[in-house]
């Protein structure tokens, strides 16, 4: 089974499409969007984001916070996921 399938499978599971994702740099909080045009195979598609460079969360701040109506993240370059409410 690919990534991107088994993560959308635990997203069905969770009943949720919040979803909170690491990177080696990042944490990325965003909705999943399903995006029929969209490259569905390889990366994850996410509306209402908010981004913030992980060293600063370690650190109780988030000085590069970011916001974005859209991004799209590599499911290879994923490390860490969990689905909130």
């Amino acid at each position: 089974m690919r990534k991107i399938e088994t993560f959308k499978k635990i997203m069905e599971k969770s009943n949720t499409t919040r979803v909170v994702i690491l990177t080696n740099h990042y944490q990325i909080i965003g909705d999943v969007y399903e995006c029929e045009s969209c490259n569905k195979d390889d990366f994850i598609n996410l509306v209402n984001v908010r981004l913030c460079n992980v060293h600063d969360i370690y650190d109780g701040i988030c000085e590069t916070d970011s916001k974005y109506d859209w991004l799209h993240i590599n499911i290879d370059k994923v490390v860490g996921f969990s689905f909130v409410q």
